[in-house]
Formats: C-alpha cells, sequence, structure tokens
C-alpha cells in the first residue's frame, strides 16, 4: 500500500500536465512589467507591456491612474508585424496608489486582453 503523500503526488503530476498543456488564453497573449513598483514621489515610472503577435492585434492603451493623477498613452500595433514589447514612461508621478492597466485591443476596439498591476509611489514628508 502507497503512503499517501506519494498518492497525492501521483494525482498532482497529471493535473499539472494537463495545466500546462491548455491552450493560451487572453493572459498569455499580454503581459506586464512595472517598474517600480514602490518608489519616493515624484517617481518615473517605466511599463514594460509585452503582446504576442497575432494579425488581430491593433493597439495597445496604457494606463496609470489614480484618485487624483490620470495618464494615458495609445499605441498602434500592426498585428503579425508589430514589436513585441512596448516601454512606456512616466516622468514625475506625484505620491499616491495606482492601477497600472494595459489592454491589447483588437480591430474593431474589442478588448483582447487586460492586465492590471498596482504601483505604490510614497509621498515625500516635509519636516
Amino acid at each position: 500500500m502507497r503512503s499517501r503523500p506519494v498518492l497525492r503526488a501521483l494525482l498532482l503530476i497529471p493535473a499539472v500536465a494537463l495545466l500546462a498543456m491548455s491552450p493560451p488564453g487572453p493572459a498569455k497573449r499580454l503581459s506586464v512589467r512595472v517598474s517600480p513598483r514602490v518608489a519616493l514621489a515624484p517617481a518615473t515610472l517605466v511599463i514594460d507591456a509585452v503582446a504576442e503577435r497575432d494579425a488581430a492585434n491593433r493597439s495597445l492603451q496604457i494606463e496609470v491612474d489614480s484618485s487624483d493623477y490620470h495618464r494615458s498613452s495609445l499605441i498602434q500595433l500592426d498585428g503579425d508585424d508589430a514589436a513585441r514589447t512596448n516601454t512606456v514612461r512616466y516622468d514625475a508621478v506625484p505620491g499616491g496608489t495606482y492601477e497600472v492597466r494595459a489592454t491589447l485591443l483588437g480591430a474593431d476596439g474589442a478588448q483582447r486582453a487586460e492586465i492590471v498591476e498596482q504601483v505604490r509611489i510614497l509621498p515625500i514628508v516635509d519636516r
């Protein structure tokens, strides 16, 4: 008779294999790296959006948003010929908690994928 940890491992391995073979979904179409995640104000945010090349990709919208601040960039993509990585830089971002949103759009303007990340810019405190 096999021990419970061995049985769990035997059941877990096929489940992991099935997940690894699953077809790419919206999350696989787009990824985003934001640097830094935490900084002192005023900060420079660098956002790298990586989109899989696809004939249906037409634009990439990148937004930095809080209750007091909003910046947005719309980058046109040329489907299969588009650059895989697009970088946006926002300078002098004030203190606050931000949502950084990258949205991949198709030819009809429909959303193909979206990623949201959180960033915290710490305000400078005068003494």
